[in-house]
């Protein structure tokens, strides 16, 4: 029973990353595309703190869940499809941070722009591409890691069945 109450946990855990990063990202860019400071610091405010408050608290919870199943269930961290995930899911993490950084200081400046009633600045474009960039990459890891986790199989193996 403490196998499905960790697998549960653990699948809502992806649940939450997915829904509201992908929803956060989703509605920055729709928010950016309005070029309008006032609606992209009232959005990236919201996406600051839904990903400072939910997003990132599920991805350690999918680490700690993740880990308590492979040890109830007598895998190794080094089976193939763990390690794959693993390595993928640390890559994600490593464009996570700086999309945390990179998502204050958007905030930061439409917040200034809006403030003193001025168009955003060049700079915000620069700082945005980066952030859409590392998203797109961010979420392609994750789609990765899920299939991953759902076919227990690494993304060789997919090619290897795909050639047979």
């Amino acid at each position: 029973m403490l196998y499905l109450c960790l697998k549960y946990i653990h699948v809502i855990a992806a649940i939450f990353l997915f829904g509201f990063g992908m929803g956060s990202y989703l509605y920055l860019i729709a928010a950016s595309r309005t070029a309008n400071p006032q609606v992209i610091a009232h959005v990236a405010r919201t996406v600051v703190r839904f990903d400072t408050w939910i997003t990132t608290p599920a991805g350690f919870i999918q680490i700690v869940t993740g880990y308590l199943l492979t040890r109830l269930a007598g895998l190794p961290l080094t089976t193939e499809w763990i390690m794959t995930s693993l390595i993928i899911f640390l890559c994600v993490g490593a464009l996570w941070l700086p999309v945390l950084v990179f998502q204050k200081r958007l905030y930061v400046m439409a917040s200034s722009a809006a403030g003193d009633g001025h168009t955003l600045e060049d700079r915000y474009s620069t700082v945005y591409r980066k952030w859409f960039w590392m998203g797109v990459l961010g979420f392609l890891g994750m789609f990765v890691i899920v299939l991953i986790m759902v076919t227990k199989m690494t993304p060789q193996q997919w090619v290897e069945r795909l050639l047979v």
